[in-house]
């Protein structure tokens, strides 16, 4: 068992399966903390929430880890706090050996990341997400129960919702965000939203 204390940053649906990760990995989550002040004092899995974000700056503990599903949001906590990010990886998970994981990342239960990908830091790569060889993840991404197909990318802060799929060798640009059932069969510009199978651009950067 890997007994070190781990606080949790927020304490919504997200950090649930965080902190449950974290128990499933072995770890020990001491507390979770979210500026909800009305969740401050209640309990998840009886780990308590302790308090607001700023609370944590005065706690001592060996690493922290943001459960919070918003890419901007995490993008904006890494950049400011200074806490050594733990990254976890859940026992029901498959990463091959040889893949690097950035610090903060969360590899949730029966999600796979194959040989040759890379995954940049603070990543989600939720429940059953897929990610096939080759491929690049970059910071900040949310990958749902999506899948990139072989040498496929997400590019920082891209969102890929629920059953969505990106066909080899194509792109998803940084913070762009390619909708639920959506299917990426040519690249997705930056900043932008595209829906449907073939996914096309509903909204691109310049009109968001």
């Amino acid at each position: 068992m890997k007994q070190r204390d781990i606080a949790v940053i927020g304490a919504g649906g997200h950090a649930k399966v965080v902190a449950s990760t974290l128990l499933a990995a072995g770890y020990r989550v001491s507390g979770f903390y979210d500026d909800d002040a009305e969740k401050w004092g209640k309990y998840i899995f009886d780990i308590p929430i302790v308090g607001s974000i700023n609370d944590l700056k005065s706690n001592k503990y060996c690493q922290v880890i943001i459960g919070l599903g918003d890419n901007k949001t995490r993008q904006k906590l890494a950049t400011t706090l200074d806490f050594d990010w733990i990254t976890v990886v859940h026992p029901f998970a498959w990463v091959h050996p040889e893949v690097p994981l950035g610090v903060g990342t969360v590899v949730c239960a029966g999600a796979i990341v194959q040989p040759g990908a890379t995954i940049g830091s603070h990543v989600i790569l939720n429940t059953k997400a897929s990610v096939d060889h080759d491929c690049h993840v970059g910071n900040y991404v949310h990958i749902s129960v999506a899948h990139l197909a072989g040498g496929a990318s997400a590019d920082e802060g891209a969102f890929l919702a629920l059953g969505s799929t990106v066909l080899p060798n194509l792109n998803v640009g940084a913070w762009a965000f390619l909708g639920a059932g959506s299917v990426a069969t040519k690249n997705i510009p930056p900043g932008s939203i595209a829906l449907g199978n073939p996914a096309r651009i509903i909204k691109s950067a310049v009109e968001a």
